[in-house]
């Protein structure tokens, strides 16, 4: 049954709990315990290209699947596997301040929403990806300067690794965790995420230890002018405007602050330079459904998001600093409702580190996200069953609930089983679908090579 996927990883770590408490002490001096992965030290080698300054790294993420509810029942897999390489220019050849970065995608599967045709924007997992491709990630090379308190960056770059990043919440499965569902909806090919960067140019500006201002500007879409997209990632895509971040960032320190929990609180806003549809409007002024309705919409130039995230510990365990309770949340919008699908996205959850004993790597979170969709949105459905008679569900938003935990079964190996609870499934179709509320279980492996 679908419970069986939940309960039976959740319960290994408990059962051999004793047998792994060797794997679960306080970690030693430069924490060897996250840095041992599954192919071990390669004979010394790794060892030596880290002291030289090339350090590799290989991640694989599997995602087992199922659902109830929805459009389609059943079984899904997802998964991805990520080289990536950092190079330590100053190491290797004395350049001051200078780094390189490459990484790659290779996603597997197609996952619940395509097999299902699910339609929604709060996609189940962040590493769900269709169709399946292998593809040059980011690729970027960073200048430090004032002992690093510049940092300018330019390549192939994501905005989700960058801006609005939450600690508390990075391990959770859902993708808007990660890069929120509301600028999936409103931008260009959902923008510059996951696994599709763009070419930029990134500033970074730590004037104290405590706060950090940051700016990029992106290439307004992930596929650029190119008709065929951007497939392999080597086609550095240009055009269709630009798209410019800017962050504050304030991170309050403390004596222990290398093993206290996540503590940050920032504020930013992005704006789009290209040009973006009314969804109630063609071109002549008349509504879009009408007969008489010009082929094009009307246009617009630019549109822009504002957001707000903190996180913040409200209770550590007495003996561990690195262990307790946070809590988090997020609140973004893009007030232009005429040109957006969603106008507000709301979530706030809560994270646990070290709830089992004897655990204390272990993660647990419960999370809640809204989406709300714009009244542009729900006026154009209003008016698409006025003008052809149908009786479409006029979207209103979809909203998700996430139980997760991550269990550190070995240093290369984490288990995290999750459940999920999806309302308004269907909403990213036109015209949407009423779909019965969804919910999933499921588990993730994470390992490191």
């Amino acid at each position: 049954s679908l419970v069986m996927i939940y309960v039976l990883p959740l319960a290994c770590p408990l059962l051999y709990s004793h047998a792994l408490n060797a794997d679960t002490d306080p970690s030693p001096p430069g924490d060897a315990f996250l840095d041992s992965p599954l192919s071990g030290d390669w004979d010394g080698w790794r060892e030596k290209l880290g002291k030289s300054g090339l350090e590799i790294d290989i991640t694989q993420i599997s995602d087992l699947l199922g659902n109830r509810g929805g459009n389609q029942q059943g079984w899904y897999y997802d998964g991805l596997l990520v080289p990536e390489v950092d190079v330590d220019l100053e190491r290797m050849f004395g350049w001051s301040g200078a780094s390189l970065h490459l990484s790659g995608y290779l996603t597997q599967g197609a996952g619940l929403t395509e097999h299902s045709d699910l339609g929604v924007f709060l996609t189940p997992t962040n590493v769900e990806y269709h169709p399946a491709v292998t593809k040059l990630g980011e690729l970027w090379f960073q200048q430090e300067f004032f002992d690093g308190r510049l940092a300018i960056k330019l390549g192939q770059i994501e905005a989700d690794i960058n801006f609005n990043t939450n600690a508390s919440s990075d391990f959770l499965v859902n993708s808007s965790w990660g890069w929120l569902g509301i600028w999936s909806a409103n931008l260009p090919d959902a923008g510059p995420t996951y696994p599709n960067p763009v070419p930029a140019i990134q500033v970074i500006l730590t004037p104290d230890p405590e706060w950090i201002i940051q700016a990029a500007v992106f290439n307004g879409s992930p596929t650029g002018n190119d008709p065929l997209g951007n497939t392999d990632g080597l086609r550095f895509p240009l055009g269709q405007g630009a798209l410019t971040f800017i962050e504050l960032a304030y991170e309050p320190s403390s004596p222990d602050s290398e093993s206290r929990l996540p503590n940050a609180y920032k504020l930013g806003g992005w704006y789009h330079s290209g040009e973006f549809y009314s969804l109630t409007t063609a071109a002549n002024g008349r509504p879009l459904n009408d007969p008489h309705a010009s082929v094009e919409p009307k246009s617009y130039s630019g549109n822009y998001a504002l957001y707000a995230t903190a996180e913040q510990p409200i209770w550590y365990e007495t003996d561990a600093r690195g262990q307790g309770l946070n809590i988090f949340g997020t609140f973004a919008i893009n007030p232009q409702v005429d040109r957006n699908l969603a106008d507000w996205l709301f979530d706030l959850g809560l994270t646990y580190t070290g709830l089992i004993g004897g655990r204390p790597r272990d993660r647990t979170g419960i999370g809640f996200t809204r989406l709300n969709m714009s009244p542009a949105y729900a006026k154009n459905v209003g008016s698409f069953n006025d003008y052809m008679g149908t009786t479409h569900v006029i979207p209103s938003h979809e909203s998700f609930l996430e139980l997760g935990h991550q269990a550190v079964i070995r240093p290369w190996l984490k288990i995290q089983p999750f459940f999920q609870y999806l309302v308004n499934p269907g909403q990213n179709q036109f015209p949407p679908m009423d779909y019965p509320d969804l919910t999933i279980l499921g588990v993730r492996f994470i390992l490191s090579l």
